[in-house]
């Protein structure tokens, strides 16, 4: 466990730097006098619909990378590694009919969208390069995944990829450049990472790339053939049940509540931040733990996953919640999106849910009952689609948190009760109790001794009683086996060394 909590706190830190850029990038683009809602609603849209294209262009082969690396590497000599090979040939062909698709679709999305979101439609063919290079590098981090390279990855999607993005917003706010030049720029982002990780991987000789079918892929052509055709469903339906928020609300509303929604959902992803890192790390060791039938390690990277990740997303929720209101007045952002408050409490507590219940899902997927992932990924979309489609027109931008939440946790609950009665695995205990009651008195502290003052200091003084209160009490009662070694090895980054 303390190789995936030091690659977990080195990869969640360059997220955090990431989150840091990201956080003067939203303040550029909620900021009343540099970026319209709708002009930020346009780039949260892109993105997401980016991501729609890569799924179905992708035709599983992330997950076809991730299961058979171990095979690929300990039976193949590099030079007739065929690995990334098949996964390029079939992405980038499943990307060609995807882009055919669109062509045919052409005329619905200019009906869908024309009326309350004309620059989408507008801005609609520079989503294609986007597309394209988050699907090479999807393929990039999930075949260097193998090599244990979260760390790396994650630098590369969380830090880099934003200061490219802060580059191109500075150069739009300072007037370089006008907003045509900002959009296609910004549709070039992931280009720049693509190139970085694939240079990385040739100068370390790990760039294995074979068009000649190997012996190991004929062995293998009916599992992979059949982790391909269900997994690339599985992706489809995750990224949909991503995208499908910001679509609609961009098809019934307008992209100004995109850009309302955004902030909320970007406010959340803060709270993720743990578990992407941990995912990226967590992915090649169950891996080849399943593959070792090692059911101890899976149960303590279970166990541990859950604690760790719920108490950081009920700490950063709390630090978040208790300063919304404060944040948007004294940054001077648009006061439009004090909307997003109620959208931000219902995500928070969907992201609260789902840390809670660690690494189910990928325990699940590198199991050889994977097959349950794609039903129960199917179920979540059965349900999220329609739940988000009916509820926004009814209710408006809280209409797609409600559907999430209320979807996500009948979802977890599946992938709880699989995993019970499956292999007796379950992440709670006593300290999950605990942890939800520190935070819920942390909080109503901090927050009622803090509840007639408003401002900066205001946000200062109430953040830094609750970090006390939140960290004295889960040192106090040993939450977490992990809480000691990260604050002893924070310790020693910055120089301060453990007294014996």
């Amino acid at each position: 466990m303390s190789q995936i909590r030091k690659r977990s706190l080195v990869a969640t830190s360059w997220i955090y730097i990431g989150f840091f850029i990201g956080a003067i990038n939203t303040y550029f683009l909620t900021h009343k006098s540099w970026f319209s809602t709708d002009q930020n609603g346009l780039t949260r849209t892109m993105i997401e619909t980016s991501q729609l294209i890569f799924a179905f262009s992708a035709l599983g082969t992330p997950n076809f990378l991730y299961k058979f690396f171990p095979y690929y590497k300990d039976n193949l000599p590099h030079k007739k590694n065929d690995l990334l090979g098949v996964a390029l040939i079939i992405s980038i062909i499943g990307f060609i009919l995807t882009c055919l698709g669109l062509l045919l679709l052409q005329p619905l999305i200019i009906k869908k969208f024309s009326t309350n979101s004309i620059l989408f439609v507008q801005y609609f063919y520079w989503i294609l390069p986007l597309s394209f290079f988050v699907l090479l590098y999807n393929i990039l981090e999930a075949y260097s995944m193998g090599f244990e390279k979260g760390v790396l990855t994650n630098l590369l999607k969380e830090t880099v990829v934003r200061f490219f993005t802060l580059c191109v917003i500075v150069l739009k706010v300072f007037d370089v450049i006008d907003f045509n030049t900002f959009i296609i720029l910004f549709s070039f982002q992931y280009s720049i990472i693509v190139l970085i990780l694939a240079l990385h991987l040739h100068h370390n000789k790990q760039l294995w790339i074979s068009f000649k079918i190997s012996r190991v892929t004929k062995k293998f052509r009916k599992k992979i053939f059949a982790i391909i055709s269900l997994t690339f469903i599985v992706i489809i339906v995750g990224v949909l049940r991503q995208s499908i928020d910001g679509l609609v609300l961009a098809a019934k509303q307008n992209l100004g509540k995109v850009g309302i929604f955004g902030l909320a959902t970007y406010m959340v992803s803060m709270l993720q931040a743990p578990l992407r890192s941990i995912i990226t790390i967590t992915i090649p060791i169950l891996s080849r733990a399943w593959k070792n039938k090692d059911m101890v390690e899976i149960d303590r990277i279970y166990k541990r996953s859950s604690i760790n990740l719920l108490s950081f997303s009920l700490f950063a929720f709390f630090c978040i919640w208790m300063n919304y209101n404060d944040a948007i007045y004294y940054f001077n952002i648009n006061q439009d999106y004090l909307q997003g408050k109620n959208v931000f409490l219902i995500l928070g507590m969907v992201t609260i849910i789902e840390m809670g219940t660690g690494v189910n899902g990928q325990i699940i997927a590198t199991s050889t009952y994977w097959r349950f992932e794609l039903w129960t990924s199917l179920l979540l979309t059965v349900l999220i689609i329609p739940l988000s489609y009916v509820l926004t027109v009814k209710y408006g931008i809280i209409g797609p948190a409600i559907a999430n939440l209320v979807s996500f946790s009948i979802y977890n609950l599946v992938r709880f009760w699989f995993l019970y009665k499956k292999f007796n695995l379950q992440p709670f205990s006593i300290k999950t109790f605990e942890i939800l009651i520190i935070s819920l008195t942390a909080y109503f502290i901090s927050y009622f001794s803090f509840s007639n003052f408003h401002g900066l200091w205001a946000m200062i003084g109430r953040s830094i009683l609750f970090i006390m209160l939140f960290i004295a009490a889960i040192y106090k009662r040993n939450i977490s086996p992990d809480f000691l070694p990260i604050i002893e090895t924070v310790l020693n980054k910055i120089g301060i060394k453990k007294k014996d």
